[in-house]
């Protein structure tokens, strides 16, 4: 189930935060299986599973709740 981090500041950056830290763990534990054995196509697609999916999923969502300083400059 995916947590959502929920700020008094009302900005998503602590969301944002917790799951690019979640992400660059879940790249550890692929680079492991891929050093064990595990080819290429499937460290791509289990990447795809788990690394895309946490950061794709409801950004449109909270992309609204961002404030300026959350969002990338242009």
């Amino acid at each position: 189930m995916p947590v959502v981090t929920i700020s008094d500041k009302l900005s998503v950056s602590d969301h944002v935060q917790n799951i690019v830290g979640s992400c660059a763990q879940s790249v550890h534990a692929i680079r492991t299986l891929h050093a064990h054995g595990m080819c290429q196509e499937d460290t791509q697609t289990v990447y795809r599973c788990v690394v895309v999916a946490k950061l794709m999923y409801a950004a449109n969502a909270w992309w609204g709740f961002a404030t300026a300083a959350d969002r990338p400059s242009d």
